[in-house]
């Protein structure tokens, strides 16, 4: 099995970052991981256009074990919706993950050579790395494809990046701080039973309750001045994506310019919520049981004090029907099956 384990999660065709000279963003993701220092990994990217994708993607060749899947089935609850979907494929991502350490990014993202022995030296140690992001206005490429080393124009707007600016590491306890570039073990994982998928829907919030959880079975985080990700400016979910030149983000893409799969957000309640309950409640494990009267309590006060609606007014009950449906699971006994069933080939 691979010590780790790198996961990560698109809703983008894969030439949404064309206009910035990678017409394939896969292919240079695999160009870029080829360069890491530290082989002992396999990678698992969980890809909304799958179907598209997957002939092309699987003749691609790699070095390392790529596992390119869809959203699992029993995770479609808000991708069939068409909804917003971000915890639902981060759990995919852990039923296919074997590695011991998980390291979760988003797309549009790219990674210094030496980031994943990163990630494993502090893991021996007893310490997260969380990479704090480094954000691209403009990415040097050739002939459609990423140049190495990785070049281009540069900014930070990371309020992590404040306590390792000098140099050095920093250890923390912040759960909160938990972004792309998070790393955490399979077993905290599966304790945890994944991202809560009850945030699904909104985009929000996702991996910082993952974190307030993760904080809570005592598990110790830090940052590395020299641990960061690349991240290449781009338009969020949405039907439209940025356009990006030397000049930075044109103002109105063309509609035949659109790279993302059309994703709505559903405003039912307000998620941080989740991470107060989490905190509040010390309640590790998600998506398991029912809901109390005391999580409806603070998604409530949570809901009136950063929505400034009732989330349980009459007039909220349609969205919340819709969001109370969302389907608990146990990703342990997921997993089990996944591995038994005929479609697994790894």
């Amino acid at each position: 099995m691979p010590k780790i384990s790198l996961m990560i999660h698109t809703a983008s065709f894969d030439d949404f970052l064309k206009n910035q000279g990678i017409n394939s963003y896969f292919e240079s993701l695999i160009d870029n991981l080829e360069r890491q220092t530290f082989k002992d990994f396999e990678f698992i990217y969980i890809d909304t256009f799958y179907e598209d994708n997957k002939d092309r993607f699987a003749s691609y060749p790699s070095s390392f074990c790529v596992k390119h899947v869809p959203v699992h089935p029993n995770h479609r609850y808000w991708y069939d919706l068409g909804y917003v979907y971000i915890s639902a494929a981060k759990n995919t991502g852990i039923l296919y993950a074997d590695g011991e350490l998980l390291v979760t990014c988003d797309d549009a993202e790219f990674f210094p050579d030496n980031l994943l022995e990163k990630y494993w030296k502090y893991y021996e140690i007893g310490h997260l790395l969380h990479a704090h992001h480094k954000r691209m206005t403009r990415i040097n490429t050739h002939d459609g494809k990423l140049t190495f080393p990785i070049e281009g124009d540069i900014y930070v707007n990371d309020h992590r990046f404040n306590h390792v600016k000098n140099g050095g590491y920093y250890p923390h306890k912040h759960g909160t701080w938990l972004f792309a570039g998070t790393s955490f073990p399979l077993a905290e994982a599966l304790l945890l039973n994944g991202f809560n998928e009850r945030m699904d829907g909104c985009k929000s919030l996702e991996d910082c309750e993952f974190g307030t959880r993760l904080a809570l079975t005592g598990l110790k985080f830090l940052l590395d001045h020299d641990g960061y990700i690349y991240i290449l400016d781009h338009q969020s979910y949405g039907n439209e994506t940025a356009t990006f030149g030397p000049d930075g983000p044109a103002t109105s893409p063309k509609p035949h310019e659109t790279k993302k799969k059309d994703i709505k957000n559903l405003i039912a309640i307000e998620n941080h919520g989740f991470c107060c309950c989490a905190n509040e409640l010390r309640e590790i494990k998600a998506n398991a049981k029912p809901l109390t009267e005391k999580h409806w309590e603070i998604i409530q006060r949570e809901t009136l004090k950063y929505r400034n609606f009732d989330p349980l007014a009459p007039e909220n009950k349609e969205n919340l029907d819709i969001w109370t449906k969302t389907p608990t699971f146990d990703l342990k006994k997921e997993r089990k099956a996944l591995r038994n069933s005929p479609d697994w080939k790894w």
